[in-house]
Parts: C-alpha cells; structure tokens; sequence
C-alpha cells in the first residue's frame, strides 16, 4: 500500500491555531522527531567540542521557562517546542546528544538539528555542525535505543504515529552556495536547487523505510 503524505504548512497550522475560537481537531501524534538547523536546534550543539553556532548564552534563553539558556537559537522556546505542546505530546523537544534523556522523553520524540547544519554536508563542515547524514544516522541509532527500551512492535507503533519536522536550507545558501565562489562555479542557482532537494529525497527515503507514515512540518 502506497504511504500517503500529508504537508503542515507550519504558518497555516501556527495562524489557525491562534485566530479559530471554536476547537480543531488535533491530530494524535505520539512523538516528535526534528531534523535540521538553527531554527529547530534545541541543544544539540552544546554537546559538540568546537562547535562554531552555539547558543548556550545570554541573551539565548531569557524568555524560556527558568530564564536560563538552553542551546535554542532563541530568547525562548523554538516552534518546534510550540508545536509539541499544542499537539499533547510534550512540553519541549529535547536534544538528542543530551546523555541524560530518561526513557520517558526518548520515547516522545527528540531533535536531532543542530545550528549551522542544511541538506548539504559541506554547509555543516563549515560550522562544525552535525550534518544532515549524521542527523540521519543518530535516527538510527535512536530508534534502536527504541527497539531496547520498547521492543520492535511497539516502536513500530511510535515512529507510525509520529510528526516529523524538517527545518534547514538557509545555511546551504549562506554557508555555501553565496560564501564559496567555487560552489557558483559547479552549480547555477537552478542546479544546487535541485541538487538540494535530492538531499531532501534522501531523508524522506531513510524515514519511509523505518515505516513513519510521513506525517512532516516543513519550514
């Protein structure tokens, strides 16, 4: 049976949510699983020796619960952070490098992003971030953290019913494609689209062959 996949526009969900008097119907998503850069890091950054973005810091974090800095690109708390708790499904996304995760948050959903990463690795190379293929293979090894903790059947049942959110592509432009003038000289504007959206495909890929339904959030 083909997978059906079903794009949030985060804005449209974001607007509805705050303009609509009368209750919408949410869906029920057990976990919450980010991919991408700054705008979707929620610490993973902080556990990276030389990282060059981290956000551990004030201003960073003024505004977030304990006025305390977190490794989040923010005064406060992320969208990604929003969107869970307007979903049921936890407070706030937290990162996967923390060594210190209970089960408990395991098994609600981590964030794998981290600042200065994009589709293209060689964005991530130049912040010292962790790239989009490492993002994926840290997917991995979270999910058979699930497979110790749950079993197979029943992480299975998480990943089907999780929301996956991707957020990233700017770095690629600013780190790359505009900063390395030999990145203009293998590609025109059309071609490293293109070649950044066969990275997306990638990703895609990796989620559908761990049977999440590909319920996504694009931004």
């Amino acid at each position: 049976m083909a997978l059906t996949v079903h794009l949030i526009i985060l804005m449209h969900v974001c607007t509805l949510v705050v303009v609509r008097s009368d209750p919408l119907p949410k869906p029920n998503f057990s976990s919450i699983l980010v991919f991408g850069d700054s705008s979707a890091d929620s610490g993973n950054n902080n556990y990276i020796m030389g990282s060059l973005a981290k956000a551990n810091h004030l201003p960073y974090g003024k505004d977030f619960p304990g006025h305390v800095p977190t490794g989040r690109f923010s005064n406060g708390k992320l969208v990604i952070d929003f969107l869970a708790s307007i979903l049921n499904i936890k407070d706030g996304v937290p990162p996967y490098l923390n060594p210190n995760l209970p089960n408990k948050e395991l098994l609600t959903g981590v964030c794998f992003a981290s600042g200065g990463s994009g589709f293209d690795d060689c964005a991530a190379a130049s912040a010292n971030a962790i790239s989009m293929t490492k993002q994926i293979e840290y997917f991995k090894a979270y999910v058979a953290k699930l497979n110790r903790i749950t079993g197979e059947n029943e992480t299975k049942q998480i990943l089907g019913d999780a929301l996956v959110i991707i957020g990233a592509g700017s770095n690629d432009f600013l780190l790359k494609f505009y900063d390395r003038p030999h990145a203009r000289v293998m590609f025109n504007i059309n071609m490293y689209q293109d070649y950044l959206l066969d990275r997306l495909q990638i990703l895609i890929k990796v989620c559908q062959s761990y049977s999440l339904k590909l319920h996504y959030a694009l931004f």
